[in-house]
């Protein structure tokens, strides 16, 4: 059982250190896009989070103290894109009227273009586009 044990954990080294790598090399390949400065990501960022709130106009944001650092942002059924990653939190009023508490978010800009967002609520996300 122990025997087994051992061969399980080397076999999941092995299989994390296949994927990291992998990972290292296509971020090191990557096409970031066109430098971001930082005010204009945090624009970028405020307009696209705005965009799918339902109440946009009273939105308080809180932005990161690395901001438009380059990154990448995977959504399930979709590829990896990379370009300069914003991240901040946001406070929003509900359908009802109610400030919802600061919730995080993430905005990925290529190009100053955003083209992949999350907001992260509760552990529930809205991120997007769609597949």
């Amino acid at each position: 059982m122990k025997i087994l044990k051992i061969t399980y954990l080397i076999f999941l080294v092995f299989l994390t250190g296949c994927v990291a790598g992998s990972f290292e090399e296509k971020s090191s390949n990557a096409d970031y896009g066109s430098f971001q400065a930082p005010e204009v990501c945090k624009k970028i960022s405020e307009n696209q989070i705005k965009s799918i709130l339902k109440n946009p106009v009273m939105a308080i944001f809180k932005h990161d103290s690395k901001t438009c650092l380059k990154g990448h942002l995977s959504l399930p059924g979709r590829q990896v894109v990379f370009g300069y990653l914003q991240t901040g939190s946001v406070n929003y009023r509900d359908s009802s009227g109610s400030y919802t508490g600061f919730t995080a978010y993430r905005v990925l800009i290529k190009n100053g273009v955003p083209i992949r967002y999350c907001l992260v609520n509760r552990g529930e996300g809205l991120c997007g586009p769609r597949p």
